[in-house]
């Protein structure tokens, strides 16, 4: 049978309120604590994506408001390395 949306089945150990808290929602919407469980997940996924697409953002954002403080204040190319250094060091991360 070749299927265009095939699936493949997995098991998982999870501690018991957490099923249980599962098995409730399940019953709670009428569907299956796999459908649940499958929604969960999409929903985990979901969550990781936005927090990766506002990470970019910030990080666009941190790049342009150093550009502009920089230019505003006047620093030439030596003295904007050298904020730029010490920011990164201040927020533990690199200003592109």
């Amino acid at each position: 049978m070749n299927n265009k949306h095939s699936t493949q089945q997995i098991s998982l150990r999870m501690p018991l309120a957490d099923h249980q808290r599962l098995v409730l929602d399940a019953e709670k919407r009428g569907t299956t604590v796999a459908d649940i469980a499958r929604q969960r997940i999409q929903l985990a996924e979901q969550q990781i994506e936005l927090k990766d697409m506002l990470s970019s953002v910030v990080n666009i954002l941190t790049s342009h408001m150093f550009t502009i403080t920089s230019v505003v204040a006047g620093l030439n190319p030596d003295e904007k390395e050298n904020a730029r250094a010490l920011i990164e060091a201040q927020l533990k991360r690199k200003i592109k």
